[in-house]
């Protein structure tokens, strides 16, 4: 099997797994949610879904991955309360495989150039990311959102695609591993959410916007998922999200107005 293959088989089989402790953790321990999210919202969904733990008292388990990997779980093991991608592609997918009941607009993804202290003169621009010797890392298109838009919008279009394909040293499985990554050296730049820089993982990067003919400006959704085992909970957690929410992911510096 192809390492890539690899990645996406064993990420896919460690969610199936964890949800399937934490379920049978859970048996007597009513009512529970299980929250499936893109990593790379980690920080506002964290603070939402503890938020609404302290003041309704429903346990909310939340699971961050790449949005495939969350997508394929909802499609085939026919799982899940809630659903927050990271992109609009892997939410329409299961949308249309008719597994959302209700959906939502709750802030823009937009994607920079997030650049590494030590190189920060030199990158102003991605034409900067084709340089020799420039260290790039980006999310794996077959797990991440993030990613298949670096590729397909990107890397595809721009007159230096292939020679900023080259400098690509190392592919995260979702935006907390190539943050995690990056703490371990050796990357130059990385081509990241723009909000990832105001995390405590992406602290001393620099931001770099994208030129505007490479612009990505995606919309993040949550949607209400029909696989609810507790629909009640489930819409109070949705509607909790949709109006105080918001203000959380504004608050980590999201865009949040349509």
């Amino acid at each position: 099997m192809p390492s890539k293959l690899k990645n996406v088989f064993w990420g896919f089989f460690a969610l199936v797994a964890a949800v399937a402790i934490y379920i049978a953790m859970s048996v007597n321990e009513k009512p529970y949610l299980l929250f499936l999210s893109g990593a790379g919202m980690k920080a506002p969904a964290t603070e939402i879904a503890n938020n609404f733990e302290k003041e309704t008292g429903i346990k909310i388990y939340t699971f961050f991955d790449g949005s495939a990997v969350l997508r394929d779980y909802i499609i085939n093991f026919r799982g899940g309360d809630l659903f927050l991608s990271g992109d609009e592609k892997n939410f329409n997918a299961v949308a249309e495989k008719g597994f959302v009941e209700d959906s939502s607009f709750v802030a823009w993804h937009i994607v920079a150039i997030l650049v590494s202290p030590h190189y920060k003169e030199e990158i102003k621009g991605l034409d900067d990311l084709a340089k020799k010797k420039v260290r790039l890392a980006i999310s794996n298109p077959r797990m991440a959102s993030l990613g298949r838009l670096v590729m397909e919008q990107i890397i595809k279009r721009h007159p230096k695609g292939k020679e900023i394909l080259n400098n690509v040293v190392v592919y995260g499985s979702s935006t907390d591993d190539i943050l995690k990554l990056y703490r371990q050296g050796n990357i130059d730049a990385i081509i990241e959410w723009d909000v990832m820089a105001d995390t405590p993982e992406g602290k001393g990067l620099s931001i770099v916007e994208i030129e505007d003919q490479y612009k990505i400006k995606d919309p993040l959704k949550i949607g209400l998922l029909k696989t609810s085992k507790n629909p009640k909970a489930a819409r109070k957690f949705y509607d909790y999200f949709t109006t105080k929410g918001i203000d959380v992911f504004r608050k980590h510096g999201y865009e949040v107005e349509r």
